[in-house]
């Protein structure tokens, strides 16, 4: 990747919205940063890992999740760079990785030793405010997640989820997102079809059109 197509993809890097070039060319001449290049369904780190690095996602897309005692697993949220990948534990005492992160397609990663980011931080207070701004923001998706798991039935949350997303094209990873078993969803929408809230098409299952 040249500088010029990493300056770009800066650009459009929601932690450095409003940033001034000035900062971004900190960050591209940084001669300690990593730029690694991973393919599609490989994981790039594991619940519990040391998080030592501001990792970016430049471009492609992850999903990540959690597994049980027993294995089981549930995803947790799928990222599409460019993105900053878990920003809340980096500078935590405990700074392990809460998810396992894998790659769904070929992907671009940037990796900036903390440290350093936090010098870009004082450099410029807005990239500051846009850090904490995402944390926040972060926080509050948790709290309606944790809301939804808890107050809402698995017929609610397939609703609310094509409300939000539109289609259905993956049962299988989709029973993996809910922490659900893949007959349980089958039935939940095949009910859903039935009472005429949903409906097949060539592109996945959507909510029916009144």
């Amino acid at each position: 990747m040249t500088s010029t197509d990493l300056f770009r993809i800066l650009q459009k890097l929601p932690v450095l919205k409003g940033c001034s070039d000035d900062t971004i060319n900190l960050i591209v001449n940084d001669t300690t940063k990593k730029i690694k290049n991973k393919e599609a369904n490989i994981c790039v780190a594991t619940m519990g890992d040391k998080c030592n690095d501001m990792i970016i996602l430049l471009e492609g897309c992850v999903h990540t999740s959690m597994s049980n005692d027993d294995n089981k697993e549930v995803i947790i949220e799928r990222i599409t760079g460019p993105l900053v990948l878990a920003p809340a534990f980096v500078f935590g005492k405990q700074n392990f990785f809460p998810v396992t992160i894998t790659t769904v397609t070929s992907c671009v990663f940037l990796h900036i030793d903390k440290n350093k980011f936090l010098e870009f931080m004082h450099h410029d207070t807005q990239l500051m405010k846009n850090f904490v701004g995402i944390l926040s923001d972060r926080c509050y998706l948790l709290t309606q997640r944790v809301r939804e798991e808890n107050l809402h039935s698995l017929k609610e949350r397939v609703i609310k989820y094509l409300e939000i997303h539109q289609t259905i094209d993956n049962i299988q990873w989709l029973a993996r997102f809910f922490g659900a078993a893949r007959p349980s969803l089958s039935r939940v929408i095949s009910e859903l079809k039935d009472e005429g809230i949903v409906e097949r098409t060539e592109t996945g299952i959507k909510l029916k059109k009144s």
